[in-house]
C-alpha cells in the first residue's frame, strides 16, 4: 500500500480519486474527455495549438490533459493499477509498444476496430507499429510515434556502414588498429530492457523469428544460439569493451559522442546529440540499417508509444475520445510531432512529404530502418517473461552461461508463465 500511495502521490492524484474528475460533466453540458500522456519536451505551443484545433472541432467536447510521469515502469504501474480497478477518471491513455496486448488480453482497453480497421492500418501505418497493436484481427491501440534500434558509425574510421557481422568485425578490428586507445562496438548489455532489445535484433539478423505460428514465444533455436554467442564473441574478443555489459542508453551513447567508439547501436535520438555544436564527433558520424549474418538490412526493435481507450468508460466518452486519437495520429499532426518534437511518424507517406524532408531530413532518412523494424514477442504475457528474458540474456552475454543452457532455462521458464506445453524446437 505505501508503494502505491507514493505513486499516486507521484501522480498528483489522492487515494480514492480513481473516478473523481472524468464522471462529472463538462461545461455547458459538453462530454469531458481527460487524455494521460507522457510529456514530449520542446516547446508547448505547436502541441497545445494540434488538442485546440481538436475542441475547435468538436465543439460537444472538454478536453483535460494530465501528465503521467517519464518513467515509463511508473507510468505502466499506474495503468495497471488504474485499470485493473476499473477507474475511469481518464479516457485515451499512451501504451508503450510491449503493453498493447497485456492490456488488450485483460479488457481494460476499447476494440477500435470500428473507427480503425485493421485493414486501413496497415495501408497507412508502417508494418511494425501495426503488428504491435491488432491481434486476432481486432484493433486496440493506433500508433502514435515510433522508435527503431540503429547503427552509428564514424565515417572518418570506417569506409561504410558495415552489412554483415563479419564485416562489423574486420571494419572494428581495421579502425582500433588505426586509432590506438579506441574502443570499438558499444551497445546495450547492462541487464534490463535495452538488453532485449539487441538480443532479438541480433536473433533476427540471424534467421530467427520472435514466434511461431502457435504464438509460442521462441527461444531454444539455432538462430537464438547463435546471436548470444555473436554478442558475447565481441566482448570476449575485444570487440566491444568488457564494460558494455553495464551499459544502457545513455552509457553507450557518451562513450560513442566522446569520440572512444568506432561503433554503437542506439535510438535516434543519440543522433542530434552527436551533432550538436560543441560534439567531437560532429560531421563524422553515419547512420544505418544494422548488419545480419547474409547481409541484407536488419532489423531493429520497434519503439514507439500507441494512443487507447480506456475500457471502462461510457459509449459517448468512447466516441469523443477516438474521435481525439483519429485527430492525433493523423498527418497533420504526426507532421507537428516530427518538426517541433522530433517525434518519429507511424504513417509511411510521412517520410516522402516534402515539409518533413525539408524540415527534419533525418527523420525523413529513418525510413528504411523503420520500415523494417519488429515489435519484441507480441504476447499479453511480456511483462511476465521480460525479467526472465533480460536475465538469461544477460547470463549468456557475461559469459556466466552458454547460450544453450541459458535458452533452455528461459524456453522452460517461459513456458511456464504463459501455460505452453514443451514442444519439439522450432528453428
Amino acid at each position: 500500500m505505501g508503494r502505491l500511495l507514493v505513486l499516486l502521490v507521484a501522480l498528483g492524484l489522492g487515494v480514492g480519486g480513481c473516478r473523481r474528475s472524468s464522471e462529472e460533466a463538462g461545461t455547458g453540458g459538453r462530454t469531458r474527455i481527460v487524455f494521460k500522456f507522457q510529456p514530449l519536451w520542446g516547446d508547448p505551443k505547436p502541441f497545445r495549438e494540434l488538442l485546440a484545433r481538436y475542441e475547435r472541432a468538436n465543439p460537444d467536447v472538454e478536453l483535460v490533459t494530465e501528465a503521467l510521469p517519464n518513467s515509463s515502469d511508473l507510468a505502466h504501474q499506474f495503468f495497471l493499477t488504474s485499470l485493473q480497478g476499473g477507474a475511469t477518471d481518464f479516457d485515451v491513455l499512451v501504451a508503450d509498444v510491449v503493453w498493447v496486448p497485456e492490456f488488450a488480453r485483460a479488457g481494460w482497453v476499447a476494440d477500435l476496430s470500428e473507427d480503425f480497421p485493421p485493414a486501413r492500418l496497415r495501408e497507412e501505418f508502417l508494418p511494425g507499429p501495426v503488428d504491435a497493436v491488432v491481434m486476432n484481427g481486432r484493433t486496440y491501440a493506433v500508433p502514435w510515434y515510433v522508435d527503431v534500434g540503429v547503427l552509428y558509425y564514424r565515417t572518418d574510421l570506417v569506409p561504410r556502414a558495415p552489412r554483415t557481422y563479419e564485416e562489423l568485425r574486420r571494419f572494428t578490428r581495421d579502425a582500433m588498429a588505426k586509432a590506438p586507445g579506441i574502443q570499438g562496438y558499444v551497445w546495450q548489455g547492462r541487464q534490463y530492457e535495452g538488453l532485449t532489445c539487441n538480443v532479438y535484433e541480433a536473433l533476427w539478423g540471424h534467421g530467427g523469428q520472435s514466434l511461431g505460428p502457435d504464438g509460442r514465444v521462441l527461444l531454444e533455436t539455432q538462430a537464438a544460439r547463435e546471436a548470444l554467442a555473436y554478442l558475447h564473441g565481441l566482448i570476449a574478443d575485444g570487440l566491444s569493451p568488457q564494460t558494455v555489459t553495464g551499459f544502457g542508453e545513455e552509457e553507450s551513447r557518451r562513450v560513442f559522442q566522446e569520440g572512444r567508439a568506432v561503433f554503437m547501436r542506439n535510438w535516434p535520438y543519440a543522433w542530434s546529440e552527436a551533432q550538436a555544436e560543441g560534439s567531437p564527433i560532429r560531421g563524422k558520424v553515419g547512420i544505418a540499417p544494422l548488419p545480419t549474418k547474409d547481409g541484407q538490412p536488419g532489423w531493429g526493435t520497434l519503439g514507439g508509444w500507441q494512443l487507447a481507450v480506456n475500457a471502462h468508460v461510457s459509449p459517448a466518452r468512447r466516441k469523443a475520445a477516438a474521435r481525439l486519437i483519429a485527430h492525433l495520429t493523423s498527418p497533420e499532426a504526426n507532421r507537428v510531432l516530427a518538426l517541433h518534437y522530433a517525434r518519429n511518424p507511424p504513417r509511411l507517406a510521412l517520410y516522402d512529404d516534402p515539409e518533413l524532408r525539408a524540415g527534419e531530413p533525418f527523420i525523413a532518412s529513418l525510413k528504411e530502418a523503420l520500415t523494417r523494424a519488429r515489435p519484441r514477442p507480441v504476447t499479453p504475457y511480456y511483462l511476465l517473461i521480460a525479467d526472465v528474458l533480460q536475465s538469461e540474456f544477460s547470463a549468456a552475454v557475461a559469459g556466466l552461461r552458454t547460450p544453450e543452457v541459458a535458452l533452455t532455462r528461459a524456453q522452460k521458464q517461459v513456458d511456464h508463465l504463459t501455460g505452453e506445453q514443451p514442444k519439439e524446437e522450432a528453428e
